[in-house]
């Protein structure tokens, strides 16, 4: 069943491709879509011209219905739509991909941070040492000389 118009653009996107290769299109090469959704699409395609070889019309009661007459293809409007869903998809994942990116570097940033931060406690909480061996070291060297 088509739930939203990302299943409705997979659909067409795949019935196209099936047109494209070459294979002859049944409702059960599109398995989780009903008969009717089948139609509904197909008969679609063929009113926006991405489709032609197919003879489509609705029934009194609304149905669509339809046969092949002729060899079925693609037309350049239903490439274009094939091209255009791609790159919606890409931009899709391309933003969330800069999303992801922004947020490793923030915790990369965070943890940085922290490690300065944990660097200068220890400093601080051994000073005391540090002088005491600082003034040592001062002391040994200037008996070198």
């Amino acid at each position: 069943m088509i739930s939203s118009r990302a299943d409705y653009e997979d659909f067409v996107v795949k019935l196209l491709n099936t047109i494209i290769a070459g294979q002859s299109l049944t409702p059960e090469l599109f398995p989780g879509y009903s008969e009717k959704d089948y139609l509904e699409v197909l008969y679609q395609c063929v009113s926006d011209e991405l489709v032609i070889g197919f003879s489509m019309g609705r029934s009194s009661d609304g149905n669509p219905y339809g046969q092949c007459v002729g060899n079925p293809y693609v037309t350049i409007k239903g490439l274009s739509y094939i091209d255009s869903v791609s790159q919606a998809k890409a931009l899709e994942i391309a933003k969330s991909a800069e999303s992801k990116s922004i947020k490793a570097l923030l915790k990369a940033n965070k943890s940085y941070l922290i490690s300065v931060a944990a660097f200068i406690a220890t400093l601080l909480i051994n000073a005391d040492r540090i002088v005491h061996n600082v003034r040592r070291i001062l002391s040994y060297l200037a008996q070198l000389r």
